[in-house]
């Protein structure tokens, strides 16, 4: 999970020009979550090292805020910067990135195809993001509850699972899930079968979560033993012992893709792609995955992937196979998404 901190932009940049004003080494600044993998302390040392560069932090709260923050005076600023795949189009559409040279980028070829071509990820045919770290949101359940094999959506709907469904409070991710069950268009369904569907769904609904702690407690207890679930969070169940399983199921999953930019007008362009190559390196994401207490989720470089021990790649969730039956949340029109929304509260609203 990524946590936030609320940070003010203007006096990190006056931080990040009085770093420069004390120092001949150029500072590279940096906009992501905070304790998200690329603040990690051995990891800002090494980039330094080999560098010779000063690293600044920006952090930012959504990806709504990090938009904003380069719009609102950090172009220039701010030289690489990590959107979800969801808001690199909204990105473009401002102007705030540059293409990218993939030529410049060493570890490139070590990248999923399936992830490196999404494209959402380009314009024009040109490239603009390069992916970072993904996941899903997908089928978990209480092993020790399950009368059978489960493959399948249709768990969630079953009768017999009446009250016993833990349902993220998300409406693009309940619209896609409904639309995977249903075998729609995720992205273009029919929204008054969601609507029936999801609303079918509620009778067996006894949470709509919206935070680790409301899922673990819930499933912990046995309120809930089957639900819909970040893989990150149920990597982290089976690690600590839970009887939890966890699958992509044969409709697919609804995924996510988190990847690295350069903001256009960057004072530092080498030292961005410097930047961006040590992170999508096998080295450093095989390293992030295997921390013990501040593991990373599944990497796309698919040489770090090899690398992992299976039990490190069980813990966060890292499957290649999944990659194929996964469709990423991307950027939703805002029509769109006013009636996603408005369905989704429909159906919480309804008796």
């Amino acid at each position: 999970m990524k946590r936030t901190s609320v940070v003010l932009l203007l006096p990190l940049l006056i931080l990040a020009g009085s770093c420069g004003e004390r120092s001949s080494a150029p500072t590279l600044t940096v906009a992501n979550w905070k304790g998200y993998g690329s603040d990690l302390p051995w990891a800002v040392e090494a980039f330094e090292k080999q560098t010779g560069a000063k690293v600044v932090h920006q952090y930012f709260n959504s990806e709504e805020e990090l938009l904003a923050m380069v719009r609102e005076g950090g172009q220039g600023e701010i030289d690489v910067i990590l959107p979800n795949l969801a808001y690199v189009q909204p990105a473009l559409r401002d102007g705030l990135l540059q293409p990218l040279d993939q030529g410049r980028l060493s570890y490139i070829s070590e990248i999923y195809p399936e992830l490196l071509h999404l494209p959402d990820l380009q314009k024009d045919g040109q490239s603009y993001c390069l992916p970072w770290m993904w996941g899903s949101t997908s089928l978990a359940y209480n092993t020790e509850n399950a009368a059978g094999p489960v493959d399948s959506w249709s768990l969630l709907w079953d009768p017999e699972m009446r009250g016993k469904v833990g349902f993220f409070d998300d409406a693009p991710t309940a619209v896609m899930t409904a639309a995977l069950y249903l075998g729609e268009d995720p992205y273009d369904p029919s929204l008054d079968d969601v609507k029936r569907a999801l609303l079918d769904l509620k009778k067996n609904v006894k949470l709509y979560w919206s935070s680790e702690d409301d899922w673990t407690k819930a499933f912990r207890t046995g309120a809930i033993t089957a639900g819909n679930l970040w893989s990150g969070l149920a990597g982290t169940q089976i690690a600590a012992g839970d009887p939890i399983g966890f699958l992509i199921p044969k409709e697919g999953s609804v995924g996510w893709l988190d990847c690295w930019a350069i903001v256009k007008g960057t004072k530092n362009e080498d030292l961005a792609y410097r930047w961006i190559d040590f992170m999508i390196s096998a080295d450093f994401q095989a390293r992030w995955a295997q921390d013990p207490e501040r593991s990373s989720p599944a990497p796309a470089n698919h040489t770090a992937h090899e690398m992992l021990p299976p039990e490190v790649a069980q813990r966060i969730q890292s499957d290649p196979d999944a990659l194929s039956h996964l469709f990423m949340q991307r950027d939703i029109p805002p029509d769109t998404l006013e009636r996603w929304t408005e369905l989704w509260q429909e159906v919480k609203a309804a008796p």
